[in-house]
């Protein structure tokens, strides 16, 4: 038997995703989530999108949602908006999907007030960094800390504590710097949100 080749063609199509996705993203794009959760996530994204808290977005090809990405205003800075969800089929990674996502994510930004859209990464996931910053996002220099809640090396002993019948040592110029640079952190972190 003779090998045969046939050239496909489809069209592909950027729209607001729509409540009949679910399977189609279910089978495509999130195959560790069930239809039925995918539709309830859908259902919810499209109540808040009447509201203009949180947009959908869904790449179509021959009628199959192929492609997903999700917009969500941040909560208290209404002009940012918080990027997630980008998946696309793997056949269709070559295409270029991802970046039509991205361009019509931002056309949606603009015309809804979000002017700016960002989105959290652990450094590990170096590649989805590169494509980010590939789209003309920069990393920012965040830090974050995490404490395990009732770890035995974090808590502090008795005599580690300082007493109150001492007077503390004179460090006023070191306590006005540290309080300084706190007061800094806390300025820069709030121009993040």
């Amino acid at each position: 038997m003779a090998d045969q080749e046939f050239e496909l063609t489809t069209t592909l199509r950027i729209r607001a995703a729509a409540a009949s996705d679910a399977k189609a993203l279910e089978l495509y794009c999130f195959a560790g989530k069930t239809a039925a959760e995918i539709a309830e996530e859908l259902e919810d994204d499209l109540a808040r999108t009447e509201n203009g808290e949180v947009y959908r977005i869904v790449a179509e090809a021959s009628g199959h949602a192929i492609g997903n990405i999700r917009l969500e205003r941040h909560p208290r800075n209404p002009e940012v908006g918080d990027v997630s969800q980008l998946a696309v089929s793997a056949p269709f990674r070559q295409f270029a999907v991802a970046d039509r996502l991205m361009e019509y994510s931002e056309q949606v930004a603009q015309e809804n007030g979000i002017t700016m859209l960002q989105i959290e990464l652990s450094r590990s996931e170096e590649a989805i960094i590169n494509a980010y910053k590939g789209w003309g996002f920069d990393e920012r220099p965040v830090v974050t800390l995490q404490k395990t809640v009732g770890d035995a090396d974090t808590v502090r002993a008795p005599e580690q504590e300082a007493s109150t019948d001492e007077d503390p040592p004179p460090e006023e110029s070191t306590e006005l710097e540290e309080s300084s640079a706190d007061s800094d952190n806390e300025g820069q972190q709030q121009n993040l949100l």
